[in-house]
């Protein structure tokens, strides 16, 4: 689980995660593309391609300005992400938290225990970045 503060309302910070288009913001983060016109909502499909590898991800439930829930249905390197979800608060002074919560599990022959740590550390750090892009655009765009 990570988290991070955003200087914005609730509504532009969840309206910048909800299109995942914006997530190439992050410097690893090479394309983000909806399979289908069924864009943002329960069921849509996309592919996210980064620096650890390609992610075929699948929206699970939407509930506007609180929260996005997705799996991964395929990836490249492999690995078994069945929930992951990202959630919204909105605290003092026009600012908003952002948790993404992870729950990742790297299928391997051996060593499956330090494989799903190391995984979990990677994924911490490239949601990271993703959220220090949205940090980074959304405030400096209210200025």
């Amino acid at each position: 689980m990570i988290s991070k503060v955003v200087n914005r309302d609730i509504d532009t910070v969840f309206d910048w995660y909800y299109h995942s288009e914006n997530f190439t913001a992050s410097p690893i983060v090479f394309k983000s593309k909806w399979r289908e016109p069924k864009y943002w909502e329960k069921g849509a499909i996309r592919d996210i391609v980064m620096i650890a590898g390609w992610y075929n991800e699948e929206i699970t439930k939407v509930v506007t300005g609180k929260k996005i829930d997705y799996r991964v249905n395929q990836s490249f390197p492999p690995v078994q992400q069945d929930f992951t979800e990202t959630l919204f608060e909105s605290i003092h002074d026009n600012k908003t938290k952002v948790t993404w919560i992870i729950d990742i599990e790297v299928p391997a022959s051996f060593m499956t225990k330090p494989m799903t740590a190391f995984g979990g550390f990677m994924a911490k750090n490239l949601y990271g970045t993703i959220m220090n892009a949205s940090k980074r655009k959304l405030e400096t765009s209210a200025h």
